[in-house]
């Protein structure tokens, strides 16, 4: 009996052996299954590319980036604004370092970097690349090729290099790294980055199993196509004069910035777009505060201030409700919805044209003229006048102004509107505004590039649009004349150039409380537009100073710096005395 228990007993032990060896048998089949099906299924692509980097070599070709000028204004010569620079990589294989102290020595002296720096970057085990510096000079590169230092290097590379410095910089932006990649940033580098930067190419080849090229092996390929070069619109010496100019203007009057513009009026083509402070493109890590990158003239929203009056007069000379010599009484002060609004003087002038509204830059006779009209009409005005949009100027960051206060149709809203207050606007917008006074009525698109040229050299020039007219050519005419009454017998006689007309405006503005209760105690933005030499207008300019300290009113400050620039443009211009 126990016999047979012993033998039914290792019978059963046999078949428990078969049963767990079938089963590991099942469960190695089902894993082996499973990773094909990862392999050959889930992850097909990988493991394709994966096979394909053992035989092929890709390579992907990098264009040319286009470069970016400026020019003279008479004789056409280009001068580079951005362009590629060939420099040097000096790198490091620390595996092949034998004295690792001793060529860190060697290198100091050359490279002008500490010793101990050097050694911290090549003092790596099996470390097969480290760069030690960028943006070598060939010169200093030659000189370390000549050291024949075992596991040092050098390489070419292409940098972007800005020959000006400063000049234009908030132009032109910038190349930079986001997420690793260099791309355009800010300005034109990152409005136009696609048409600087090109198409890369790629070289697909063959290898055999050792990884050496297959002669014939080539698959396929594709040239890089170079990125576009783009000559802007801006003059070079009229910029250079207008970053002076108005660098000394915020260090003489004490102000927190600065913006300068020079356009022409008639094509909408920007001339000089300034401002201070502003940052060398060549160093942007430098810069602790990112503000400085944006282009403040036209990122920057404010409320203009008297500036806006001469665009309140010629909607109701438009609309035919008054005319240059309307008359109304002025008892320097009234009260609209509870609230007082005086002349920035504090007097009564008693009876006055809208004219003299204009030279004494009287509020209340703007009031007057904005009474005359229909409040939807007015904000119709204003709206086509482009104070609200985009002018679509081809720089990153543009912002639109801001008239949202007059939807609610208050009388003290368009009351303070009329003399601009309670509406925000851009410089650029505001003295694109001004400037279809200059040219018979008709609001230009500004714009700051004049041709794109293509690696076959096919030019592709930009042309002058208009956006729409504004106003009639007789109210324009009218409104100029007024302007030029104003440097003349007004409050901005500080703003007149011997032996010729310009018809100009002042605007010393409040700045708003950041909470929106109020305005800031002592506080303003300072402002001058204007345009000549009259009759025949050939630029148009805007200057804006934020917060000056050393002067109460924009009479005694951006007029000042209008005239200034006014002498040398005529100059430069070569236009002859009319008086």
């Amino acid at each position: 009996m126990k016999k047979n228990f012993s033998r039914l007993r290792g019978k059963n032990d046999f078949v428990f052996r078969i049963y767990v060896l079938i089963g590991l048998v099942v469960i190695v089949f089902c894993v082996i299954s499973f990773r094909l099906f990862q392999i050959q299924v889930i992850k097909h692509d990988f493991y394709k590319a994966l096979a394909q980097n053992q035989h092929e070599f890709f390579q992907k070709t990098v264009p040319k980036r286009g470069e970016i000028f400026i020019k003279d204004l008479y004789s056409e010569k280009l001068y580079p604004l951005a362009v590629n620079k060939e420099l040097n990589i000096i790198y490091a294989v620390p595996k092949n370092i034998e004295d690792k102290k001793e060529v860190s020595d060697r290198l100091s002296g050359i490279l002008d970097i500490e010793s101990e720096k050097i050694f911290n970057i090549i003092n790596k085990k099996n470390d097969p690349y480290e760069v030690i510096k960028n943006k070598i000079t060939n010169d200093i590169a030659e000189k370390i090729r000549n050291e024949n230092i075992a596991g040092i290097g050098t390489a070419p590379e292409i940098v972007r290099y800005y020959p000006g410095n400063y000049l234009a910089s908030n132009i032109v932006g910038f190349l930079g790294y986001r997420e690793d990649e260099k791309t355009g940033q800010y300005g034109i580098e990152g409005y136009y980055n696609d048409r600087l930067e090109g198409a890369m190419g790629f070289l697909e080849i063959e290898k055999d199993a050792s990884g050496n090229w297959i002669s014939f092996g080539l698959k396929s390929s594709q040239s890089p196509k170079d990125g576009d070069d783009i000559i802007l619109t801006i003059d070079q010496t009229i910029q250079y004069i207008s970053e002076k100019k108005i660098k000394e203007a915020v260090e003489k009057y004490g102000a927190q910035r600065g913006d300068l513009i020079v356009m022409d009026p008639i094509s909408g083509a920007i001339i000089a777009l300034a401002q201070y402070p502003n940052y060398n493109p060549n160093e942007y890590f430098k810069e602790e505060d990112m503000g400085v990158f944006l282009t403040s003239s036209i990122h920057s929203v404010y409320e203009p201030g008297s500036v806006q009056k001469p665009i309140t007069l010629a909607v109701g000379i438009d609309l035919g409700k008054i005319g240059p010599n309307t008359t109304y009484e002025d008892k320097g002060l009234l009260k609209i919805d509870g609230w007082p609004i005086r002349n920035s003087d504090g007097k009564a002038n008693g009876k006055q044209t809208m004219i003299q509204v204009l030279e004494k830059s009287l509020n209340t006779g703007t009031v007057f003229a904005v009474n005359q009209v229909d409040k939807s009409d007015f904000h119709k005005y204003l709206k086509n006048f482009g104070l609200n949009e985009l002018t679509g100027i081809e720089i990153i960051g543009e912002t639109k102004g801001n008239l949202s206060n007059l939807k609610n149709k208050t009388d003290i809203s368009y009351a303070t509107a009329s003399y601009g207050q309670g509406i925000s606007v851009t410089p650029l917008a505001m003295l694109n505004a001004i400037s279809s006074f200059a040219n018979g009525g008709k609001l230009m698109k500004p714009y700051i590039v004049s041709e794109f040229i293509n690696v076959d050299g096919f030019s592709e020039k930009v042309e002058s649009q208009v956006i729409r007219r504004v106003v009639s050519a007789r109210t324009a005419n009218l409104i100029s004349a007024m302007m030029v009454s104003v440097i003349k017998n007004g409050h901005a006689q500080q703003a007149k150039v011997e032996g010729y007309d310009f018809a100009g405006k002042t605007g010393t503005a409040q700045i708003p409380k950041k909470d929106g209760k109020g305005y800031e105690k002592d506080k303003t933005i300072h402002t001058f537009v204007g345009f000549g030499p009259m009759p025949d207008p050939k630029f148009s300019i805007l200057v804006k100073l934020d917060e000056p300290q050393n002067a109460p009113y924009a009479a005694n400050t951006t007029a000042v710096v209008f005239r200034e620039l006014s002498k040398k443009l005529v100059k430069y211009y070569n236009i002859p005395p009319t008086e």
